[in-house]
């Protein structure tokens, strides 16, 4: 059985990742003073990602594995090694793409296809389409 196309849709979360304590973490409420959120240029960073997120999960479904993750959790890693072995990636390929993982990228099948801004649906689309298993279609008799 093959595995499903894998995307990763790496951004910063607009929480605070250390100092989580019961007094040390924000989140939620907190992540806003005078009205003004904490973290603006990672909500924008988020927003701006919405539009491709929600666009891939209608166009495809569970076809495809798609996973948002923050580059400083350590999932990041484990996620990327487990693709690098499932689609074949070349050792000095996977070598590149975790020296050169930006905070804002999109991966597919262990592959950086878009670094520092959000591509256009459908360039990754096009990405995504060329992996996916073609269909037999039976001809007419």
């Amino acid at each position: 059985m093959t595995r499903a196309t894998s995307v990763l849709l790496v951004r910063e979360w607009e929480a605070q990742m250390s100092g989580s304590g019961c007094c040390g973490r924000l989140e939620g409420d907190f992540l806003h003073c005078e009205g003004q959120p904490v973290a603006a240029e990672r909500r924008a960073v988020m927003e701006r990602m919405g539009p491709l997120y929600r666009s891939l999960r209608e166009r495809y479904g569970e076809a495809i594995d798609l996973d948002v993750v923050d580059p400083r959790n350590v999932s990041l890693f484990f996620l990327l090694l487990r693709d690098f072995w499932a689609y074949r990636v070349g050792f000095g390929e996977a070598l590149r793409t975790l020296t050169r993982i930006p905070i804002q990228a999109v991966v597919v099948n262990g592959r950086i296809v878009a670094r520092g801004e959000w591509p256009d649906v459908e360039d990754v689309a096009a990405i995504i389409e060329s992996t996916l298993p073609t269909q037999s279609v039976a001809a007419p008799a």
